[in-house]
């Protein structure tokens, strides 16, 4: 029987129910898939065979003297730091910007956070063909003069990992410049005030008022972009598959290809749990610091 509504126990049940479905959701396809790539990578599993071979720290043992796992792993850490950067940082002065403007706001939001919407797939499509040695980019150079500039954007080992972060920041500011957007407009506009009495011009009181109200939208933003920076996968794919020469190989790509390419996802769990470790201890060491900051 059903306990009375108005009872101590329905009352404390009513929040469980709520939460049970997307709980359940989240259990299915988030914990539960996550569980078990942290058991295949104690195995040699190739993916097909039923037989799953308990192989201890063995693949792990072999990350250490993997190559190509700590040229990922760096070129992992150099592609969300541009990311970050341009995310984060020029996504906070648009946002600052805009929440200046009123004409044409509306209008400047939308073509910024257009992209968000659009498909990896189609990002990437269209960002090869800017890159190509006769793409746009190249013409523009050459259009205004800088033809010493141009150069096979992709196809160069010392500028392919950044023009890829610069393709998918493309894609991805929009949402870094919303929220810091909806954080601005719960800034006490007092306190922009009272910094012009005290004399402050517009980039003292961006710094010493608009920074720090703004610290924990901030840290929202970060372990956003962090998050998502690491778990990419598709425009890197489209456009190079890691190369050239795996100068633009990073940890998502190198597990794809180790698991799903050459059967081998023990060794490619390995490489996912890695990199949710990797995540998660940048995470928490960043929330760490906003909060000693905050004390």
């Amino acid at each position: 029987m059903f306990p009375d509504p108005d009872s101590k126990l329905a009352q404390r049940l009513n929040p469980v129910l709520f939460l049970l479905p997307a709980l359940t959701i989240y259990i299915v396809f988030a914990i539960y898939p996550t569980f078990s790539v942290v058991e295949y990578s104690f195995t040699d599993w190739d993916g097909i065979s039923p037989d799953r071979n308990y192989v201890g720290l063995a693949n792990y043992e072999r990350l250490f003297s993997d190559k190509i796992f700590w040229a990922a792993f760096r070129n992992t850490f150099v592609w969300s730091g541009v990311i970050i950067v341009i995310n984060v940082g020029l996504g906070l002065v648009i946002a600052a910007m805009l929440a200046r403007v009123w004409k044409a706001r509306l209008l400047i939001q939308t073509c910024i956070v257009l992209p968000v919407v659009i498909s990896p797939m189609a990002v990437a499509t269209i960002w090869r063909w800017m890159y190509q040695p006769t793409g746009a980019i190249n013409q523009a150079l050459e259009g205004i003069g800088l033809s010493a500039l141009s150069t096979p954007w992709l196809g160069s080992p010392d500028t392919v990992l950044y023009a890829l972060a610069l393709a998918h920041s493309w894609s991805t500011i929009g949402l870094s410049v919303i929220i810091f957007l909806a954080g601005l407009q719960a800034v006490d506009e007092d306190l922009y005030e009272a910094a012009h009495v005290d004399g402050a011009n517009v980039f003292q009181s961006f710094r010493y008022v608009t920074l720090p109200a703004l610290r924990p939208v901030t840290a929202v933003v970060f372990i956003l972009t962090l998050t998502q920076s690491f778990k990419v996968f598709d425009i890197v794919w489209a456009t190079t598959q890691g190369g050239p020469i795996r100068f633009s190989e990073i940890l998502s790509t190198y597990m794809y290809k180790r698991g799903a390419l050459e059967n081998q996802y023990g060794y490619g769990s390995a490489i996912g749990v890695a990199l949710l470790v990797i995540v998660s201890i940048a995470t928490i060491l960043y929330m760490q610091i906003q909060q000693k900051e905050d004390r």
